[in-house]
C-alpha cells in the first residue's frame, strides 16, 4: 500500500500510516494500526492540482474546516472545472473519497480513470455537520463548545473496471463547492459466492426477519445487492450466520427512521460477516446500532463496513434471554465509519474479546471503548493493530473501570480531542486493584485539545479522576508510546473529585512536539500555560512510576517537560527501567534485523533477501524528510547511520517488491 502525506511518502504492502517500530525496550514490535489494510490512501493535497484547485493552509483552529482533514490539509475544489488526480502506485477498483460539503448545500463530483469519465458522485450534507450544542440529544446535555463537527463524510463508488499501477485517477468538480481530503483505492476481490448448505436470500430486504426466523441454525447467504430493511434484524437462535457477498457487493440499507436498526444477537455463536450496512439516520439515537448484542467465544464479526449508525457496535446484553454478557468473540477486518457515537463499546461484563485489524474514522465519540456498565466488570478484552482517526468526540481508546483490559499496536491520529482517555467518570464498575490495564506500542499524532466540547483542556493521553465509579483511577500501565505533534498538553493526569491514581506506570514514552494549536482554541481566553510533556491538575493522592520518558519540541504557552504545582501527594517516581544499549540479532516479522538499536556510532542492517537484489535505504527524520537514500546489494551486514546526530529516525528498506519500515534511536 502507498500512503502520501504532506512532506511525507511512506510506501508499503497493504499499510495504513503505520511503519514497523522498534521501541527502546528488549523487544521488537511489528506495526501499529491496521497495517494489513487492503487500500492504498491518495492525499489530496499531495495530487496534481488544475483549474483552480488550492490546497489550504495547515490550520488545528476549530473555526477552520481543515482542523477536521487529514493532518489538518484538505483542497477546495469548488473553482469550475478543478481537478485533483494521481498517478496510482496500486492497482484498485473501490473508490471511498472524504470530502466536505458547505451546510446545506451539495455538489456533483466526475470520476476519471485514464481520462474516461466512469462515474459521477452526488456529495451531501445529509450525514454531516453537526451541531452538538444545539441539537437536543440528551448525550450532548453541558455541551459548550459551539463549533460544528463532522464537517467531512465519504463517498464510495465501485469502478466498472480496474485502474492498473501507473494508471491515472482524477476527480473533477462538475457542480458546486466541496473540499476533498483524500481518496482511498482498493482492488475489490471477486464476490463470495453461496456454499453447500446454506440458505440463499431471495427478497428485497422487506421479509428479510422472516427469512432470519424460518432459517435460524444455519448460514443465511444475501447475494449481490441493496436490500432496504425497515427495522432492526435480530439473532435469537444459536449457531446462525448471516452472510453477504462481500463488502462491495451485499449492502443492507436500514430504513427505519423511528426506531430500530442494525444487526442485535442474543444468541451463541452467531456470527456475521462479508456486509456493508448504512442507514438513513442522521443523528444519534440510542436505537440504532450497527453491531448490538452479545456474542461468544466461537462468534465472528469480520469484513463488515458500518456508516451513519449512532454507534459501530455496541456490544452488551440489554435483553433477559441469552447469554448475560459477551464473552470469547472476535471482531476482524472491519470499517466504523462516520458514525455519531462510539466505533465500538465493549460494555457491560463484556470480556476476553479481541478487537483487531479495523478502520476506525470521523466517529462522534470513543473509538474503541471498555465501559463496565451496569454493575457488571469487563475483564480481558484487547484491542489491536487498529487505527483511530478523525474522531471528533472523546478519544481514540478509553477504558472506564475493568480489570486487566488491553490495547497495543494501535495508530491513533488526528482526533479532535483525546487520543487514550482513562477516567471513572461513567457509573458502572470502578477500576479493580487487581490485574493491569495495559497500553502498549502505540502512535498517538495530532490529539488533544485546549478546548474539548465543554471548551475545557484534554490531552493526546488524558486520566481523570472523579467519584462517579468509585474514587480512585487505577492500575494502568502505559509502554512503548509515541506522542507526536500533541496538540495541547501530551499526558494530563486530573482529579476532578475523589481520591486519585493508583499503580500508574509509564515505560519508554517519547514525548515530540507539544502545544501544536496554540494560540488557537482558547474560547474562553483562559491565557493558561498549555503544552505540557506531563500536566498534574486538582492534587490527586496516589503513586505512580516512569522511566525512559524523553521531551523534546515542547511548545505551547508558558509550557515545560512536566508541570507538577498541582502534583498533590502523588508520588512519581522514577521506576529505574533502563535503556538497553542493545537489541540484538532480533527477527522482525518483515525479516529484517537492525543491531544495536538504539546505537552510538552505526548500527547492522540484516535483510533476508536473495545475494543478488538491489535494495535501497533511506533515513528519514520523524517529519518524513528524507535525509539519505543508499543502494545496496544482498542481504548484508549493512552499516547505517554513522552520519546521523543523536535523535530519533525513520529507516526504510526498498527491495523492489516490499518496503520494510523501522524506527531507529541514536544516543
Amino acid at each position: 500500500m502507498v500512503i502520501t502525506r504532506k512532506n511525507i511518502t511512506y510506501q508499503m504492502r497493504a499499510t495504513l500510516f503505520t511503519c514497523i517500530t522498534l521501541f527502546i525496550t528488549a523487544h521488537l514490535y511489528a506495526q501499529t494500526g491496521y497495517y494489513d489494510a487492503p487500500y492504498t490512501r491518495y492525499e489530496a493535497d499531495l495530487a496534481t492540482l488544475a483549474n483552480g484547485a488550492v490546497a489550504t493552509t495547515k490550520s488545528f483552529n476549530q473555526s477552520d474546516l481543515q482542523c477536521e482533514a487529514s493532518e489538518q490539509v484538505c483542497v477546495d475544489l469548488s473553482a469550475i472545472g478543478a481537478s485533483v488526480a494521481w498517478t496510482l502506485t496500486t492497482t484498485g477498483d473501490g473508490l471511498v473519497v472524504r470530502y466536505s460539503v458547505p451546510d446545506g448545500e451539495s455538489s456533483v463530483l466526475d470520476v476519471y480513470a485514464d481520462n474516461v469519465l466512469v462515474g459521477s458522485l452526488n456529495l451531501t450534507t445529509y450525514y454531516s455537520w453537526e451541531d452538538l450544542k444545539n441539537n437536543g440529544n440528551p448525550n450532548n446535555v453541558g455541551v459548550q463548545n459551539a463549533t460544528l463537527r463532522m464537517r467531512f463524510d465519504e463517498v464510495r463508488l465501485k469502478l466498472p473496471s480496474k485502474i492498473l499501477v501507473g494508471g491515472n485517477l482524477k476527480l473533477v468538480r462538475q457542480s458546486g463547492n466541496m473540499h476533498i481530503d483524500f481518496a482511498e483505492l482498493e482492488s475489490v476481490p471477486a464476490a463470495v459466492t453461496a456454499a453447500v448448505g446454506d440458505r440463499i436470500y431471495t427478497g428485497n430486504g422487506s421479509d428479510l426477519q422472516t427469512f432470519v426466523d424460518a432459517n435460524n441454525g444455519n448460514t443465511i447467504f444475501l447475494p449481490t445487492g441493496v436490500y432496504n430493511v425497515n427495522r432492526e434484524l435480530y439473532f435469537g437462535v444459536n449457531n446462525t450466520t448471516l452472510k453477504g457477498a462481500g463488502i462491495w457487493y451485499s449492502e443492507i440499507h436500514f430504513t427505519n427512521t423511528g426506531g430500530w436498526g442494525g444487526l442485535k444477537s442474543d444468541a451463541t455463536n452467531v456470527s456475521f460477516t462479508g456486509i456493508y450496512l448504512t442507514t438513513v439516520r442522521n443523528s444519534r439515537t440510542s436505537s440504532y446500532k450497527a453491531i448490538n448484542g452479545v456474542y461468544t467465544s466461537t462468534s465472528t464479526v469480520s469484513n463488515i463496513w458500518a456508516e451513519h449508525f449512532e454507534a459501530g457496535a455496541w456490544i452488551a446484553q440489554f435483553n433477559t434471554n441469552g447469554p448475560a454478557y459477551a464473552d470469547g468473540f472476535t471482531l476482524t477486518n472491519c470499517r466504523f465509519r462516520n458514525n455519531y457515537a462510539d466505533g465500538i463499546n465493549l460494555a457491560k461484563g463484556t470480556r476476553n474479546a479481541i478487537v483487531e485489524h479495523c478502520s476506525f474514522r470521523n466517529n462522534g465519540d470513543d473509538d474503541m471503548a471498555i465501559w463496565s456498565s451496569n454493575g457488571l466488570e469487563c475483564q480481558n478484552n484487547t484491542y489491536r493493530y487498529n487505527t483511530s482517526e478523525n474522531c471528533w468526540r472523546s478519544a481514540g481508546v478509553a477504558i472506564y473501570g475493568g480489570l486487566s483490559n488491553k490495547a497495543h499496536h494501535i495508530l491513533i491520529k488526528d482526533n479532535l480531542e483525546a487520543g487514550i482517555k482513562i477516567n471513572n467518570s461513567f457509573t458502572g464498575v470502578g477500576f479493580n486493584t487487581s490485574g493491569m490495564h495495559e497500553f502498549s506500542d502505540i502512535d498517538i499524532i495530532r490529539c488533544g485539545t485546549f478546548n474539548d466540547l465543554f471548551n475545557g483542556p484534554i490531552a493526546a493521553i488524558d486520566l481523570m479522576c472523579t467519584n462517579v465509579a468509585g474514587t480512585r483511577v487505577s492500575n494502568v500501565k502505559f509502554s512503548n508510546i509515541n506522542i507526536t505533534d500533541s496538540k495541547n498538553d501530551a499526558i494530563y493526569i486530573h482529579k476532578k473529585n475523589g481520591d486519585g491514581f493508583y499503580a500508574i506506570a509509564f515505560e519508554n514514552i517519547a514525548i515530540n512536539g507539544t502545544g501544536k494549536e496554540y494560540p488557537y482554541n482558547d474560547v474562553n481566553n483562559l491565557n493558561w500555560g498549555r503544552g505540557y510533556g506531563i500536566l498534574f491538575v486538582g492534587y490527586p493522592a496516589g503513586n505512580g512510576t516512569y522511566c525512559n520518558m524523553t521531551y523534546t519540541n515542547i511548545g505551547g504557552h508558558f509550557a515545560s517537560n512536566i508541570n507538577s504545582t498541582q502534583q498533590g501527594t502523588f508520588t512519581f517516581t522514577n521506576g529505574g527501567c533502563g535503556i538497553p544499549t542493545a537489541i540484538n540479532d532480533a527477527v522482525l516479522e518483515n525479516n529484517m534485523n537492525v543491531f544495536p538499536n538504539p546505537f552510538h556510532s552505526s548500527l547492522s542492517l540484516q535483510l533476508n533477501v536473495d545475494p543478488s537484489v538491489a535494495c535501497v535505504i533511506s533515513i528519514k527524520d520523524m517529519n518524513g524528510m528524507l535525509l539519505s537514500t543508499e543502494h545496496v546489494i544482498g542481504s548484508g551486514p549493512h552499516a547505517v547511520g554513522q552520519s546521523l546526530p543523536a535523535g530519533m529516525y525513520i529507516l526504510e528498506v526498498f527491495d523492489g517488491t516490499v518496503q520494510r519500515t523501522a524506527k531507529l534511536i541514536k544516543l
